[in-house]
């Protein structure tokens, strides 16, 4: 079998790392050698609540991606003035995206850590790489309680976020950016074109049949007026948008990915009879040109945002305005479809954890109390609005409803509002360690956007389950099936929607799934659902 490429760059770096990392360096508390038991003090009083965090100013070196959006980490406004808070100064060494990976794994390998990471785009696999294996990184839920208690809460409370967390050997070694807002919970969410629907004198639809009768009216009728049939009915962006509408048909996005979890049962959906009935559909309203005909090429894009950004798509799947909003006003959100077995579930959703390694402690970092208090903040109201919106009076205001609102000088900004932001914040490109909420989501939300999404959380699953982490043995073998059988579903889905699979092929699709391993994998992933529900 091929070694997936980040097995073997793990390997090259193992190969590199000296035995002081694998002995444990000799001079750490028992947190950092592993152990469970609580960790001894920190080179310096750190202060049990509120600013400063330290009287005596302390520096740590700090390693992450920077945005192309962002400013030099060292004259970002979030930076300087967090520092003033704090006491704590920041030695920065940020790399750019472009590269990144690469320049992470050398760091590891070379064993030249800083003392902490943010942003370092750390996934499961490498935290337990890097933790459990290497103890590069260290268990941080011996700290968790007294110096971290926010995020330690939602760790407590939040069974999602717990086991996403939570390596195989049972230690946290990474701290995560979480996303609770309605948006947040959502990949995609559903619109419709109200002013074509005034103009046909036509309702909101309600069930596939009428929501196929809404689109053939789109296609027909000239909605737009202007005497050319260049209306798209229905404006999927993509292969993987194929599946949002699934939980009409009772097929959920569990785990992130094709699964449903009945009972404590984790089960892939791709060979059910409910998904042929639901391709079966998509590929009806292709062959009548009701579905956008260049969705699944990949060098659609343009032609897509172009379409929307002229208003062309009769209904469509987005998560955000902010690529349309010089039409948002033309649509409007719609609850999901009840399906053909009585469904009414918006599957297009997650479990709110947006990047899983946002932080995280080396072995090295003298100031492991001050650390986690320096990050906590940022998973508080008043933490995560300083993190997405920086200074009330000097970057924001809040309006007449108590919202925080960007000022309208970085707003509208001459060289975009993104990079304008980047100067102020890690907000641009995401993954940094903090938690969005209702309250602090409206950088790229809009008011519509909030609204649309506040409507549909009524439908979201009553459970979002996240994926288990799992071993090593098993990662590598999930990521070896995961490789050929997503190419190969999406290949497939594509060949049955646009007609050039008949589904007298189904059954051949379906034996080729488990020859791929299908049945392995959920058997995988089962184990270590179970595991972590004991």
């Amino acid at each position: 079998m091929k070694m997936p490429k980040f097995l073997c760059l793990f390997a090259a770096a193992v190969l590199l790392l000296p035995a002081a990392v694998f002995a444990g360096g000799g001079s750490q508390s028992p947190a950092q050698q592993g152990g469970s038991s609580a960790p001894s003090a920190s080179a310096v009083k750190v202060n049990p609540t509120g600013f400063p965090i330290v009287n005596d100013p302390i520096t740590m070196s700090v390693f992450g991606c920077r945005d192309q959006n962002q400013a030099n980490w060292s004259d970002m406004f979030f930076f300087k003035e967090y520092e003033k808070m704090t006491n704590i100064h920041l030695d920065l060494q940020e790399v750019p995206a472009q590269g990144f990976e690469e320049r992470k794994n050398l760091l590891f390998a070379s064993n030249e850590l800083p003392d902490i990471f943010v942003k370092p785009l750390i996934n499961q696999v490498q935290f337990t790489m890097y933790g459990s294996t290497s103890k590069q990184l260290i268990p941080l839920d011996p700290y968790l309680q007294q110096w971290a208690p926010n995020i330690n809460n939602i760790i407590q409370t939040n069974e999602a976020v717990r086991i996403s967390q939570t390596a195989a050997d049972g230690h946290v070694y990474v701290l995560p950016q979480l996303d609770f807002s309605n948006t947040g919970h959502m990949g995609f969410m559903q619109w419709i074109n109200k002013t074509w629907l005034a103009k046909l004198n036509l309702k909101i639809p309600t069930t596939p049949d009428e929501f196929r009768q809404v689109l053939v009216a789109f296609r027909d009728k000239d909605p737009n007026g202007n005497g050319i049939a260049d209306e798209i009915p229905l404006g999927i962006r993509e292969i993987a948008a194929v599946y949002v509408l699934g939980g009409s048909w009772g097929l959920q996005h569990q785990m992130n990915d094709t699964i449903n979890v009945n009972n404590g049962k984790v089960h892939f959906w791709i060979k059910d009879d409910t998904f042929k009935a639901y391709i079966q559909y998509l590929s009806g309203l292709y062959a009548d040109k009701l579905l956008w005909q260049n969705y699944y090429k990949a060098d659609s894009r343009p032609e897509w945002r172009s379409n929307l950004a002229n208003a062309l798509f009769g209904a469509f799947y987005m998560p955000y305005s902010d690529v349309f909003i010089n039409v948002e006003n033309q649509f409007e959100g719609f609850p999901p479809l009840v399906g053909p077995y009585g469904d009414q579930v918006w599957s297009a959703s997650n479990d709110g954890i947006t990047a899983v390694g946002a932080f995280a402690i080396s072995n090295v970092c003298k100031y492991p109390e001050a650390a986690l208090r320096w990050v906590d903040y940022f998973y508080t109201d008043e933490g995560s609005i300083f993190y997405r919106y920086g200074i009330e009076g000097q970057t924001f205001h809040f309006d007449a409803k108590g919202n925080a609102v960007i000022n309208d000088n970085i707003l509208n900004a001459p060289e975009g509002f993104m990079t304008a932001l980047g100067k102020i914040n890690l907000v641009p490109g995401g993954g940094g360690p903090h938690l969005i909420t209702n309250k602090t989501d409206g950088i790229v939300a809009s008011d519509l956007t909030k609204s649309i999404a506040a409507d549909l959380a009524p439908y979201l699953p009553k459970v979002n389950y996240g994926r288990p982490p799992l071993n090593e043995n098993d990662q590598e073998r999930a990521n070896a099936i995961l490789q050929d059988l997503n190419k190969y579903r999406d290949e497939s889905v594509t060949k049955f929607i646009v007609g050039d699979w008949s589904f007298d092929r189904w059954d051949e699709y379906c034996r080729t799934l488990d020859q791929i391993g299908l049945p392995e994998l959920e058997a995988i992933y089962q184990k270590a659902f179970d595991a972590s529900h004991r």
